[in-house]
């Protein structure tokens, strides 16, 4: 559950853990005695050695511990995930009775304590977390519950486990170290779970793999048996004793961008230490969308019991490493080729169904509802959009905007992509009134994500139809099933109209020296005038912001503060060209009007958003200079530095002031 921007973004951009809740003005579901359980008769194949059946009438502190608040107290505000609840132990929202666990979520006014962070902060729900660190883990073996859960659009209940962090673990952070999702329901999808293992590198180099799993009968609001068994070589789900889900194949490395097998941790790691459990019940953000008109105020999630086996057989000989892709792995596949020079298939969207390339690819892609679509597809998540073809156009009606640019998004898959071309991205596109998109050329999941066209590129459509284009030279391995991708929500209802999408090999890619040692790579560094164009702020609708050039430094004026994420007040400047394996040197002068940590970040802007220096700097009222070193991943002509300074308690006024910045390349 833990889950970092960007898995779409990925879109996502986008690290985080979960919890769930809901919100709305339905009536509140009442929770009925469940049926009676039977123990089951252990059999040589598994022997129970942990287990609560929820028979006393409050929680037992010999196996579970409380986590508080809304991830601030982990540096992870809203648990990395944008979500709403605040986590408390008060019998509202965690209690033991009638022989259950019962988490619930309620909409409610509820202010940050100091145990649980955000102290002074008011959140909107409040819901319950608990987790077994400390108390219990272990390495294998198979976990089962069975539980009820809650419906409704935001309402995210998960039971998950985490590795125990204590010497022996050699795995580095998330989720280089593993996590193991044995149930996430979607309280929008009433009929479906998700079980997710995460693994690969330390964030935002990890990866991984889902299944989304369907629920019998009425769905998970009735009773359910969910389990997970944990073997050396093998991770199994079940639902009502039924296998959903085998994975057979993962990795683990700490190396940070991991760039080739050598830089793998033994097999079959990350799944080969102490792991605990959680059980919570978070309320909004990335995973279901944040609730809505329709979700009630209250929503349960019912444990009955949750029992931990050894399997006979779970510490098998796990064997050799099985085949798999990694992101450095080269690409076998055969790259489709070019029709008349364009890598985009059914550009103009005129492709019928006779098209000798649509009678060759019968399995292609397309889009409900829009007639002669082949190749394309129409992604929707906590957003939604209709599709059709108009005169040789496609048109997208986004009827739920969502509250992410990613929620709705127009994809072109299997683009091939070869290592040190050059390419030219362009489209003709218009909407129904003036709003903006966002676009990119880059991988999908199995690579992260990662941006080849220096990030997510903003077009700003009008009625009337613009072309628009995007040079870029590929640095990355060649990938053969690269993306192009619209990225059409988050900007109100309305229609967007895209035509002509062309993506040409235009020649060999720029030779990547790099500047001079010593010589400054940020433009206007010294505020010697205004911010723009080198410079632009941003901050989130909730936080006021006034930036400006006063007496040769940039000062923001913060009012009103929200500090669920660091990233609400931003400083950014973008274009800041690196090349991989080159040391860099930023160094700047800042200072706060009452003491601050602000985020330094160097990164990718847009795909995974990676980070290349994530560091943060102690700002008080005397003006203090602040150097950083890192050495860049990779090569990247369009990254970006960025100050994130929505810090401090919420409301709260006060003023940053920067100068001097200075990027250079150590000799």
């Amino acid at each position: 559950m833990l889950r970092y921007k960007n898995i779409f973004t990925t879109i996502g951009i986008a690290l985080a853990l979960g919890a769930c809740g809901g919100s709305g003005h339905g009536s509140s579901a009442t929770t009925p005695t469940p049926d009676p359980t039977p123990t089951p008769t252990p059999t040589p194949s598994s022997t129970v050695v942990w287990s609560d059946e929820f028979d006393g009438t409050s929680l037992d502190g010999t196996k579970w511990v409380y986590q508080l608040g809304n991830g601030a107290n982990t540096g992870n505000a809203g648990w990395g995930n944008n979500e709403l609840e605040y986590y408390t132990d008060r019998p509202e929202n965690v209690r033991v009775e009638g022989g259950n666990l019962i988490i619930t979520a309620r909409k409610e006014q509820f202010v940050g304590t100091a145990a649980g962070g955000n102290e002074g902060q008011t959140f909107a729900w409040t819901s319950g977390r608990i987790r077994s660190s400390g108390k219990f883990s272990r390495t294998y073996g198979k976990i089962e519950f069975r539980a009820k859960l809650p419906v409704g659009k935001g309402f995210w209940p998960a039971v998950w486990m985490l590795p125990e962090d204590h010497v022996g673990n050699p795995y580095a952070s998330w989720a280089a170290n593993g996590e193991i999702d044995i149930m996430e329901g979607m309280g929008s999808k009433p009929t479906t779970v998700v079980q997710t293992l995460h693994y690969g590198g330390m964030w935002p180099h990890n990866v991984y793999t889902a299944n989304n799993a369907a629920v019998a009968g009425s769905g998970v609001s009735e009773w359910h048996t969910y389990t997970l068994e944990w073997r050396s070589n093998e991770i199994k789900w079940s639902i009502d004793g039924v296998v959903t889900s085998t994975q057979t194949k993962w990795w683990s490395s700490n190396a940070n961008p991991p760039a080739a097998d050598a830089d793998l941790n033994a097999w079959p790691a990350p799944f080969d230490k102490p792991f605990y459990v959680l059980i919570n019940l978070a309320v909004g953000g990335n995973f279901d969308g944040n609730p809505d008109a329709a979700t009630a105020d209250k929503g349960e999630m019912v444990i009955d019991y949750i029992r931990w086996s050894a399997l006979a057989d779970e510490k098998r000989d796990p064997g050799p490493r099985p085949a798999m892709t990694y992101p450095w792995t080269p690409v076998n596949t055969v790259a489709r080729p070019a029709i008349n020079g364009n890598f985009i298939y059914n550009p103009s969207f005129d492709w019928t169904s006779s098209n000798t390339v649509v009678t060759q690819n019968p399995t292609a892609q397309t889009i409900d509802g829009a007639t002669n679509s082949y190749f394309w597809n129409l992604f929707k998540l906590n957003g939604d959009a209709t599709a059709s073809n108009d005169n040789g156009a496609i048109k997208i009606d986004v009827t739920n905007p969502g509250t992410d640019v990613w929620n709705v998004q127009l994809q072109q898959n299997s683009v091939p992509l070869t290592q040190g071309r050059k390419y030219r991205l362009s489209f003709d596109a218009r909407a129904s009134t003036n709003r903006t998109i966002t676009y990119t050329v880059g991988a999908g999941q199995d690579r992260n994500f990662e941006s080849y066209a220096g990030g997510d590129q903003t077009a700003a459509l009008t009625t009337g139809s613009q072309t628009f284009t995007r040079t870029f030279d590929m640095l990355s391995n060649t990938n053969n099933g690269a993306r192009v991708v619209f990225n059409l929500a988050n900007a109100g209802i309305n229609s967007v109209w895209i035509d002509n999408v062309a993506l040409e090999d235009v020649g060999a890619a720029d030779a990547s020296s790099g500047p001079a040692p010593g010589v400054n790579i940020l433009k206007n560094g010294d505020f010697s005038s205004d911010l723009a164009p080198n410079w632009t702020v941003w901050s989130n609708p909730n936080t006021g912001l006034d930036a400006s050039v006063v007496n040769g430094s940039a000062q923001l004026a913060i009012s009103h503060v929200d500090p669920a994420n660091n990233w609400h007040v931003q400083l950014n400047q973008v274009n800041v060209a690196l090349t991989k394996g080159v040391s860099y040197t930023l160094t700047f002068k800042g200072s706060a009007s009452t003491a601050k940590t602000v985020g330094i970040v160097i990164g990718e802007n847009g795909g995974s958003y990676a980070r290349y220096l994530d560091a943060t700097a102690a700002l008080t009222p005397t003006a203090g200079t602040f150097t950083y070193t890192f050495t860049a991943p990779v090569t990247n002509a369009a990254a970006q530095l960025q100050v994130l300074g929505a810090v401090g308690p919420a409301g709260d006024n006060y003023t940053l002031t920067f100068d001097d910045f200075n990027l250079v390349a150590n000799p």
